[in-house]
């Protein structure tokens, strides 16, 4: 370092500092400063951690207060099964109010997976031994329904009675 350095740091303290003194302290300093950054940069860090994982934990939650869950169908289904007939459209209006368009999607979308899966439901509940007027009641459905299913899918009822037998062989074995 040459002496105009020294003598500015000497004028500053009021004692003169070696080349190697001001290096040490320099370094010193710049150590100190990227301590801090690497500090500042580590408790960023670990805020926007925090914050995403509080984020993605109420976004989860947000799910699971809205999620369609068995119990809240079986709900709206006995809603809809104990509502007169001339007071459905009342229930609907209730029903579009409280439930948001997704979960509507939802149920919306499992209900036509169930309309396809329906004669094979009611083949097998009959290869299990319940009465067509059982089943009709268990579907919300008439009892004819459930016959017409029966004579138009006698493939399907095979298939289930057999299926139902395997199953009880299995179990005897």
């Amino acid at each position: 370092m040459s002496t105009n350095d020294e003598q500015t740091a000497a004028d500053q303290t009021g004692r003169s500092y070696s080349s190697v003194e001001i290096s040490r302290k320099v370094k010193e300093h710049a150590k100190g400063r990227h301590l801090r950054e690497l500090r500042e940069f580590g408790a960023q860090t670990l805020r926007e951690a925090a914050l995403k994982v509080l984020d993605d934990l109420e976004s989860a939650q947000a799910a699971t207060r809205s999620a369609v869950t068995s119990s809240v169908l079986a709900a709206l289904a006995l809603d809809y099964d104990s509502t007169p007939e001339q007071n459905r459209a009342e229930l609907g209006a209730h029903v579009a109010d409280a439930i948001p368009l997704a979960e509507a999607g939802t149920i919306r979308r499992a209900a036509e997976a169930i309309k396809l899966a329906t004669p094979g439901i009611i083949c097998r509940a009959t290869a299990d031994g319940m009465e067509p007027n059982a089943i009709a009641r268990e579907l919300g459905a008439t009892s004819s329904y459930v016959r017409r299913i029966l004579r138009e899918n006698p493939a399907m009822l095979a298939e289930a009675v057999k299926a139902r037998a395997e199953q009880t062989n299995d179990r005897t074995v």
